[in-house]
């Protein structure tokens, strides 16, 4: 197995095991740090953003330095748009599409219920440079995961009554390096140099 595969794979092993982020502690911070730098040193994708179609697709987010808590509110996840309602968070997924250059991050929640929901931001992301995309993001929304609610008995489920908004307008901007892409793993950086790890799962 060649340097970069043990590399790589050692960080999806390590990144899995942290549950978003939600369980690691300074250590294992420090080794995703380092694995995550090595592979960038090695991208086989020299210029990242001249090959979306390799980005296209369904990611599944395996760790990240965001901060988001596993416990949060549907307002946080929304940046103040939502309403006020406590969930627990379970999974992050990211879809990124060619057509229409589209931008989304998908965050799967429980609420107290244990009914099953998703939180969506969509943006638009413009290509700054060779690694650089520039994200617009343009409105949130949150929805039942399955198909056995409908919109009435879901607002139900969150406590929440019908003037409370489910879907908001967005305005404003944020940018995200990748330093690694191959077909199925992709590295980045935020504008707050925040580490994402993400799995393509599609």
């Amino acid at each position: 197995m060649s340097v970069l595969a043990n590399f790589k794979k050692e960080l999806i092993s390590i990144s899995t095991a942290t549950d978003i982020g939600f369980n690691s502690t300074p250590t294992i911070k420090q080794q995703i740090e380092t694995l995550a730098e090595s592979l960038e040193v090695l991208n086989p994708t020299v210029e990242p953003t001249s090959f979306m179609e390799l980005v296209q697709g369904r990611w599944q987010l395996l760790y990240s330095t965001f901060g988001l808590e596993r416990e949060t509110t549907l307002q946080r996840l929304s940046f103040g748009k939502l309403p006020h309602v406590k969930v627990n968070v379970t999974g992050i997924f990211q879809e990124v599409y060619l057509d229409g250059q589209q931008y989304i991050n998908l965050i799967e929640f429980t609420v107290g219920s244990g009914v099953k929901g998703v939180a969506a931001v969509t943006g638009r992301y413009r290509v700054e440079d060779s690694k650089r995309l520039n994200i617009d993001f343009l409105e949130t929304s949150v929805k039942s995961a399955t198909n056995d609610l409908d919109v009435s008995a879901f607002r139900s489920c969150l406590g929440i009554d019908s003037q409370s908004a489910l879907e908001s307008k967005l305005d404003f901007s944020g940018w995200l390096d990748i330093i690694y892409l191959d077909e199925n793993l992709r590295l980045m950086r935020g504008n707050a140099q925040n580490l994402y790890v993400l799995l393509r799962i599609d």
